[in-house]
């Protein structure tokens, strides 16, 4: 079958023609296969690429809030178990005037005189009941000094949180003590119970006080 025209005269003409168009062709042919083939499989994978680092990412976070969540697990048992051995010590609305008791007993065995014992009104704090304790005594030195001893070695915790000394004049060594001492009591965070402060103790004579030859009349 005979070519056209044009067509036979450019089959029998020079080369370089036909290698300029073939050289044309392909670049055609890769433009075309580049756009239509390649550049979107290049966009998939740059767009799985992203996908993949933002996973990378979230598991990485995810992992990190797995981590601190059995950190806070295991501070929560530590706090558990802290937190009995902190109800064992402190005392329950039944125990409280044991207690009284033992603080009242505990001044007395070191010699003070009391003249005022007086719990009040229980006042919620964080997950306790604390119960101020007011205390006025008198005595010396080494009898404040047993007195606090006595109150460290107590089963159940109580704390001194405000004090202040005064003379009296009787003698050198004799002095006022005034205190608030305070115990505390767990409560419930859903239904918290204040105790009812017990009725003032009645002041008890202490132990006589040591006197100065000199201050005698």
């Amino acid at each position: 079958m005979a070519l056209p025209a044009p067509l036979q005269n450019f089959v029998d003409g020079p080369k370089l023609p036909k290698v300029v168009l073939g050289v044309l062709g392909l670049v055609v042919l890769f433009a075309a296969s580049y756009f239509l083939l390649i550049s979107p499989v290049q966009d998939r994978i740059a767009d799985l690429v992203q996908k993949k680092t933002k996973v990378t990412g979230d598991v990485n976070k995810a992992r990190a809030q797995v981590a601190e969540i059995d950190r806070f697990r295991r501070e929560l048992v530590e706090l558990e178990k802290r937190l009995v051995l902190l109800q064992d010590r402190l005392p329950s609305e039944k125990e409280t005037p044991t207690l009284y008791r033992a603080l009242s007993s505990a001044a007395e065995q070191a010699g003070l005189g009391v003249s005022l014992f007086q719990p009040r009104e229980a006042r919620a704090k964080d997950v306790v009941n604390e119960i101020p304790i007011i205390l006025a005594a008198e005595g010396d030195y080494h009898q404040l000094a047993k007195f606090f001893e006595r109150v460290a070695g107590l089963p159940r915790v109580v704390t001194v949180n405000d004090f202040k000394m005064s003379g009296l004049g009787k003698s050198r060594h004799s002095m006022k003590a005034d205190m608030t001492l305070a115990t505390y009591m767990y409560r419930s965070t859903l239904a918290p119970t204040p105790a009812r402060p017990a009725a003032p103790v009645a002041p008890k004579p202490g132990a006589s006080l040591p006197v100065s030859t000199g201050d005698r009349s």
